[in-house]
C-alpha cells in the first residue's frame, strides 16, 4: 500500500520482523526453524530491524527500548534519518531497515494509563470482572435486540464502581485519583467485553475504537479525500 501510494499508513512504527523461516522435522519429532530469507516489500527495501549475532537479549528488549526512549510518542525519537531512503511509486521517499514508518504518526495516547490502570489489566480483572458481570446477568442482558442497545444500557449502570468494588475483593486497593483518571478507558474496556460475552466481535470493536485517536484520523483522512493515491502523492509534494 505505502510503497505503491495505495492508502496511507496511520499509526506508530512497526516493530520490523521480515524474516521467513523454514522448519526442518528431525526423527525424534522435535524441529528447528532457520531463517532463510527476507521480505522485501515492492520498492525494494527489507523491512527487518537490524540485529547482530549474540546480541540476543538486545534484539528481544528492542520494543521495551523503543517505549523508553520514547518513539511511540515522539515522531522525532521514532525517525528515520539513518536509514536508507526509496521511493514509491509516486516519488515519495520511505525508508527500509527498521519497520515500516507511518504516512502520518499518531503518538500513543497514555492518557488514563496509571499504575491503577495498569494492574487491573495485567491481572485482567476487567475481563474477569466482565464475565462475573454477564453471568449473574445473563438472562437479562440477553434479551437486548442489538449490541447497541445493550451497550445504552451499559452506560447507564454503575459499572465502574462494581469493577472497583471487585477488584478490592482480589485485593486491589482502591486509589480514587488514579480511579478518577482512568474512568474512561476504564468504562470503555468493560463494556466492550461484556459486549462481546453476548454479540461477539461485531460489537466487541465498534466500542474498543469510540475513543481511538488513530480510527479517528483515518476516518478524517477518508471524509476529506486525502486517501486516494493521486491524493497522496499531490499532498507529498506540496509539502
Amino acid at each position: 500500500m505505502q510503497d505503491h501510494d495505495r492508502g496511507l499508513i496511520i499509526g506508530r512504527k512497526s516493530f520490523g520482523k521480515g524474516l521467513v523461516q523454514s522448519q526442518r522435522q528431525f526423527k525424534d519429532a522435535s524441529a528447528i526453524r532457520l531463517t532463510v530469507a527476507r521480505y522485501y516489500t515492492p520498492s525494494g527495501r527489507s523491512i527487518q530491524r537490524k540485529y547482530e549475532k549474540g546480541h540476543y537479549d538486545e534484539y528481544e528488549m528492542d520494543a521495551i527500548n523503543r517505549y523508553i526512549q520514547g518513539d511511540y510518542i515522539n515522531v522525532d525519537t521514532a525517525s528515520n534519518v539513518d536509514l536508507k531512503p526509496y521511493k514509491t511509486l509516486g516519488g515519495r521517499t520511505v525508508y527500509g531497515g527498521d519497520g515500516i514508518m507511518p504516512d502520518i504518526f499518531i503518538p500513543r495516547d497514555t492518557t488514563g494509563i496509571n499504575p491503577y490502570f495498569n494492574t487491573l489489566i495485567s491481572r485482567d480483572l476487567v475481563q474477569e470482572y466482565a464475565m462475573v458481570y454477564s453471568d449473574r446477568n445473563r438472562e437479562k442482558l440477553g434479551k437486548f435486540s442489538s449490541w447497541e442497545e445493550l451497550h445504552r444500557y451499559l452506560r447507564m449502570q454503575p459499572l465502574l464502581i462494581n469493577l472497583v468494588s471487585y477488584a478490592d475483593s482480589k485485593g486491589v486497593r482502591q486509589r480514587p485519583y488514579y480511579i478518577e483518571e482512568s474512568r474512561k478507558l476504564l468504562e470503555t474496556q468493560l463494556e466492550a467485553y461484556i459486549i462481546r460475552n453476548f454479540w461477539g466481535e461485531e460489537g466487541f470493536y465498534a466500542v474498543l475504537v469510540e475513543n481511538d485517536n488513530v480510527v479517528d484520523k483515518a476516518i478524517e483522512m477518508i471524509v476529506t479525500g486525502k486517501t486516494a493515491p493521486e491524493a497522496i502523492v499531490r499532498e507529498h509534494y506540496k509539502e
